[in-house]
């Protein structure tokens, strides 16, 4: 008896420690469940509520929220101490529920905009508004990053806690219940027919095929709800499928629909050097009315014949004639002709004007064109700083392009379509991107027939040159005026040829306007590759403001300066010269080449330093060199993971021990690479040459 209880001590000693180990695992959640919660209500009672209340002092306590709000998110990821599917969406409940939290914060500030009055330099009111701005890119930052961490909390639950269908289900059915729209891209991998991890496959009993299918049309349901347009591929991947029942193929066409069925390509004009390879769209509305035909022919109920034939019918439309109304559905909004695109990109421009930062930093408008074909399309026309024309874009191509956006409206009808019809002359017109940021040439075309002008000014300017064309003051649409930055700024951008002219407006202004209503917004998403580039182009700017610029050309900038010069007392010359680059003949050639000189060196710098992370990265997590080399890997590219294994060295240890996770491995390289970014712009542009 005695060596039977002995024999069993082991085992009951293991059973105990589990049970304190899940007993100190659930006291660390509730621990970082309460810290989350309280570091929100500090963060929702941080954020004033009228604009005269934002004060300096806002972003920074707003900062220190920020910081507390995503470490404590990703301390109650750490899915490693829970075994439980229960536990496990509960933390993820609490997640969503604190992302929901953030994101109404961020419309509440939005839903301010409007009631900041136009101020003068010099008024405290300029103060209030940089609050309110540095506020919102917090805040907007903020439920970026808690997006991604999500998207990595969620795939962790599915693969390691979900590997049967009914698992799965619940998954799912807690998405739905918060339209989750990154559940929906993870959620979009069931689509396919994923099945659990080798290990657990053969544990586990094959899902029966009823399973499968309510799987799939739940997660068909949580996409058309999210109204998440990126996993539509995997959508048309399921709608295509020939072995599936009529029925879940109907409603993969029905969430296609309410998604947003991608255009027809716009067919693109051979000699337009801007139009660029565009993206292929998922599926076509000529492709979406074949499958449907098909499909039409198959057995159905008379509720499934009555939703084909309507959806049928629909789809032909689209297919022959293009728009069926004036407006495009892009998931839980519609957008129409008129409406003012703003866009949040990484930008060397985002700090150079008073207001700062810039919440957006690139422009589009909307409107409808009927192309050769016949086919009437709903498209964004922008002014970007490469090219010579004005290039139309479809608009759900063109969103692929930015990772947060809004979108404004004009709610007068008349107005909104004199903006349109305006953006729509301007298509294919000659432009020239203006760095001095100038709009006095465009008031010249006020009240004119814009077809074929010669357009020059730059993003923003577009808005202003749709706006003019009504009968509604400057002010309608953008209330403040604004300037350049604040110390050195004027004088360091008139070496580069650069300068601001009078009545400045930027893609930021036009947020304040009282009469523009935000329509609808994507969700923003953190990306590590785009925090490094902001974070150099920032590094510029500030330094512009504080410290002497100096102007260090390479001897290709120095050669291209002096062609340019050249080409002002020959004519053919320049006219051989604009032709080759894609600029409009226009254009002074010394300033450009001057400015694009510092220009594309800010771009190497920034996306050299973003492309470093990503190769460091992928250097350290890829496995053993032996293993690479097995595989086909070149010398030279064993040798410059080598490289980088050794430049990180301490990390590379840390990860092969298994000590270092992930999240760490991201952080510490984007901050080494920011550092290093930070340091060549210092190096470039603010640094004399050594003698």
């Amino acid at each position: 008896m005695l060596a039977a209880r002995r024999s069993q001590l082991p085992t009951a000693l293991v059973i105990l420690g589990t049970l304190l180990a899940a007993a100190s695992g659930a006291r660390a959640q509730t621990s970082s469940d309460e810290a989350l919660r309280g570091w929100l209500d500090y963060l929702e009672r941080t954020i004033p509520r009228s604009p005269e209340k934002f004060t300096l002092g806002h972003p920074t306590d707003l900062a220190k929220a920020k910081q507390a709000i995503d470490q404590w998110s990703v301390q109650m990821t750490d899915f490693r101490s829970i075994g439980d599917l229960d536990a496990a969406l509960r933390i993820a409940r609490r997640l969503l529920e604190a992302k929901q939290r953030v994101d109404r914060q961020i419309d509440a500030l939005f839903a301010l905009r409007s009631q900041f009055t136009a101020a003068a330099i010099d008024d405290p009111r300029r103060d209030q508004i940089r609050s309110y701005l540095r506020c919102q890119s917090q805040l907007i930052d903020l439920s970026g990053r808690l997006r991604y961490l999500h998207h990595d909390a969620l795939q962790a639950v599915s693969r390691y806690l979900c590997p049967t269908t009914q698992q799965r289900l619940r998954l799912v059915d807690m998405l739905l219940a918060y339209r989750s729209s990154i559940g929906a891209v993870v959620a979009s991998q069931y689509l396919a027919g994923a099945m659990p991890a080798p290990a657990a496959r053969r544990r586990l009993p094959a899902a029966q095929p009823d399973e499968t299918m309510l799987l799939c049309s739940r997660v068909l349901r949580l996409i058309a709800a999210s109204g998440e347009a990126s996993v539509l591929p995997a959508v048309v991947e399921l709608f295509n499928r020939s072995d599936l029942p009529a029925a879940l193929v109907l409603q993969a066409g029905e969430t296609i629909r309410a998604v947003g069925l991608p255009q027809a390509p716009r067919p693109q004009p051979s000699h337009d050097p801007a139009a660029g390879e565009l993206p292929t769209p998922a599926i076509t509305p000529r492709a979406l009315a074949d499958r449907l035909g098909v499909l039409a022919k198959q057995r159905l109920n008379g509720d499934e014949r009555r939703r084909c034939d309507t959806l049928l019918a629909w789809a032909r439309d689209v297919a022959d004639r293009g728009l069926d109304r004036p407006s495009y559905r892009l998931g839980a909004y519609e957008v129409q002709p008129g409406d003012w695109l703003l866009m949040r990109n990484p930008s060397p421009y985002n700090l150079f004007t008073d207001l700062s930062p810039g919440l957006f930093t690139h422009v589009g408008v909307v409107t409808t064109e009927r192309g050769p074909d016949g086919i009437e399309r709903m498209v964004v026309v922008d002014l970007p700083e490469a090219g010579a024309k004005m290039p139309a874009t479809n608009v759900e191509i063109f969103l692929e392009r930015t990772l947060h956006y809004v979108f404004l409206r004009h709610p007068d009808t008349k107005v909104a379509t004199a903006m349109a019809d305006a953006a729509r002359e301007m298509i294919g017109n000659e432009t020239q991107f203006d760095l001095n940021f100038r709009t006095d040439r465009i008031a010249e075309l006020r009240g004119k027939s814009l077809a074929g002008k010669n357009i020059c000014t730059y993003c923003a300017g577009l808005l202003l040159v749709c706006a003019q064309q009504t009968d509604e003051p400057r002010r309608e649409f953008f209330p403040l005026d604004e300037y350049a930055a604040p110390g050195r700024t004027v004088e360091n951008l008139a070496k580069l040829g650069m300068s601001f002219g009078d009545k400045f407006v930027s893609p930021t202004g036009a947020l304040f306007s009282q009469r523009l209503a935000l329509i609808g917004r994507r969700e923003p998403m953190y990306d590590p590759a785009r925090e490094i580039e902001e974070a150099v182009f920032d590094r510029f700017a500030a330094e512009l403001m504080t410290k002497e610029l100096i102007l260090t050309p390479d001897l290709y900038d120095s050669l291209r300066l002096k062609v340019a010069e050249a080409t002002k007392h020959n004519a053919l010359l320049e006219a051989a010269i604009s032709n080759a680059v894609g600029v409009n003949p226009e254009t002074d050639l010394v300033a450009a080449a001057r400015a694009a000189a510092v220009v594309e060196t800010l771009d190497e710098v920034a996306f050299d330093s973003s492309a470093e992370f990503a190769a460091a990265r992928e250097a350290i997590r890829m496995g053993s060199l032996d293993t690479l080399a097995r595989q086909g890997y070149s010398e030279a590219d064993i040798a410059s993971i080598r490289e980088y294994r050794r430049r990180h060295a301490d990390l590379f240890q840390e990860f092969e021990r298994g000590q270092l996770t992930p999240r760490r491995l991201r952080t510490s390289l984007v901050d080494y690479y920011k550092r290093a970014g930070q340091r060549t712009i210092d190096e470039r542009f603010f640094a004399a040459p050594t003698k």
